[in-house]
C-alpha cells in the first residue's frame, strides 16, 4: 500500500504493511533531514518508540498445538509425582476451585434482595385448618427446579393466585433446610403465606384474605435472577457442593496414606532389626564353629604329638565319653555295683556237695551229677530266687531239665 507522509518539512512516500504497520524504506529514494531545532520540537508519533510485545499465534492451528503441549506438560509433571504429592496437588486445584465458585456466586447474586417488605396477615387456628385441608386438596401447584427462584416463578403463582386461593410449590432438588429457605423467600417475594410444609419437598401457601393482583413490576421483581442467570446460579452451587465434599475425602485419603507410610517403616524398621538380630546370630554360630574347629585341630595334633596342657586333654576326654554314652547304652554305677552283689548260679552250684573228688571226663555226667546233688537240696530254702539269676545261669538250669527229660 503507496502511504506518503511529511517528516520535518520534507515529503516522504514509501509501502507499508497494513498487519505490522511498520514504515519501509522508500525505493530510490533518499530522505535527507535537516538539523533538528531543540527549541522548536514537534512531538511526532513514531512507530518505533512502542514496546515490543509477545509474539501472537497466528491461526487456530497454532493455537490449538499451543494448547496440546502445554496439557501435556501437564499431564507429564503430575505422572512424575508421588501420591503424596498427587494428593495436595488435587486438595490445592480444589481449593483454588471453591475460592473461584464463592466469589462467582457473590457477583452473581442480586444487588439488593432485601428491598421488598413482608408483612404476613394472622390466620386464626379454624382458617388455618380449613387453608390447609384445601391446600391439600387442590391440584395446581408451581414446580421449582434447578434453578430455583426466579421471576418466572413469581409470575406463575400470582397466576395461579388470580383463581385459587391457596397452591402447592413442588421442591425435588433441594435439601430440606434449602426449601425451608426457599419457603421464607417466596413468602417474602410474592407476599403470601406458608401454611405448611408437606413431605419436605412440597410447601402449600395462601395468597391472603385481601388479595388483589399486583402490578406487572410486583409480579416479576427485578430483585430476583433472570432465567439465564438462575442457571448459571445452580450450576456454581452445584459444583460448590461438589468440591466441598470433595475436600474432606481428599483430606481422609492423606491421613490414610501417611498412616500407611508409618506403618510400612515400622513394619521396615522391624525387618531391619530382625535382619541384625539374625546376623548377629550367624556370627556368633560361625564364632562357636571356629571355635569347636580349632579345639578338633588342636585334639588331633595332639594324638600326634603329646601336649603339655592336661584341661585341654580332660575336656577332650570328657566330651568323647559323652558322645559314646549318647550313641551306646551304658550301664550306670548303681546298675554295676547291684550286679556285682547279685551272687551268681554257678557260685551256689559249687557250694553244692559233690562224692567225686575226680575231675569227670564228659561234661554231661558232670552236668548230670550236679543236677542229682540239687535235688538233694531244697532250693526254696536259699536266697536265690529265678528273677535273680543270670543269663548264663538259666542256660544251665536249661541244660539241667534237658537231661532229666532225657532219662
Amino acid at each position: 500500500m503507496w502511504t506518503a507522509r511529511i517528516v520535518n518539512g520534507f515529503y516522504a512516500g514509501g509501502f507499508r504493511n497494513i498487519h505490522t504497520s511498520q514504515p519501509l524504506s522508500n525505493t530510490g529514494q533518499v530522505v535527507v533531514e535537516p538539523q533538528k531545532d531543540t527549541q522548536n520540537v514537534v512531538p511526532v508519533n513514531d512507530h518505533s518508540s512502542t514496546k515490543v510485545k509477545r509474539k501472537k499465534l497466528k491461526g487456530k492451528r497454532a493455537v490449538v498445538k499451543w494448547l496440546k503441549f502445554f496439557r501435556w506438560k501437564k499431564k507429564k509433571e503430575y505422572e512424575r509425582m508421588t501420591a503424596e504429592e498427587k494428593i495436595l496437588y488435587k486438595m490445592r486445584k480444589a481449593k483454588r476451585k471453591e475460592e473461584r465458585l464463592v466469589e462467582a456466586l457473590k457477583k452473581i447474586e442480586p444487588a439488593d434482595p432485601s428491598e421488598p417488605t413482608h408483612d404476613p396477615e394472622i390466620l386464626t387456628p379454624e382458617e388455618h385448618f380449613y387453608l390447609l385441608k384445601m391446600g391439600h386438596k387442590c391440584k395446581n401447584y408451581v414446580p421449582v427446579g434447578r434453578r430455583g427462584i426466579f421471576q418466572g416463578v413469581i409470575l406463575n403463582m400470582h397466576l395461579h393466585w388470580k383463581k385459587h386461593q391457596t397452591l402447592k410449590v413442588i421442591v425435588k432438588t433441594f435439601t430440606p433446610e434449602e426449601v425451608r429457605e426457599i419457603a421464607a423467600e417466596l413468602a417474602r417475594l410474592s407476599g403470601g403465606i406458608v401454611l405448611d410444609i408437606h413431605e419436605e419437598n412440597t410447601i402449600i401457601m395462601y395468597r391472603g384474605k385481601n388479595y388483589a393482583q399486583p402490578p406487572t413490576e410486583i409480579m416479576s421483581p427485578k430483585v430476583t435472577l433472570s432465567r439465564k442467570k438462575a442457571l448459571d446460579k445452580s450450576k456454581y452451587r452445584d459444583a460448590l457442593r461438589a468440591v466441598r465434599r470433595y475436600i474432606p475425602k481428599l483430606h481422609e485419603d492423606l491421613g490414610d496414606l501417611q498412616e500407611q507410610v508409618k506403618r510400612e517403616g515400622e513394619s521396615k524398621s522391624k525387618a531391619t532389626e530382625e535382619a541384625v538380630s539374625n546376623a548377629v546370630d550367624n556370627k556368633i554360630i560361625s564364632d562357636c564353629q571356629m571355635k569347636s574347629s580349632e579345639v578338633l585341630d588342636v585334639l588331633e595334633d595332639g594324638n600326634s604329638e603329646p601336649v603339655e596342657d592336661d584341661s585341654l586333654m580332660e575336656s577332650s576326654s570328657w566330651s568323647e565319653t559323652e558322645d559314646l554314652s549318647d550313641i551306646f547304652e551304658t550301664d550306670s554305677d548303681m546298675e554295676v555295683m547291684e550286679k556285682s552283689e547279685r551272687p551268681l548260679y554257678l557260685d551256689e552250684v559249687e557250694k553244692f556237695p559233690s562224692n567225686i573228688d575226680e575231675e569227670p571226663k564228659d561234661f554231661e555226667e558232670h552236668l548230670r551229677q550236679i543236677a542229682a546233688a540239687s535235688k538233694r537240696f531244697d532250693l526254696s530254702s536259699k536266697d536265690v530266687k529265678l528273677a535273680d539269676l543270670d543269663a548264663v545261669d538259666k542256660i544251665f538250669l536249661r541244660a539241667s531239665s534237658l537231661l532229666k527229660k532225657r532219662r
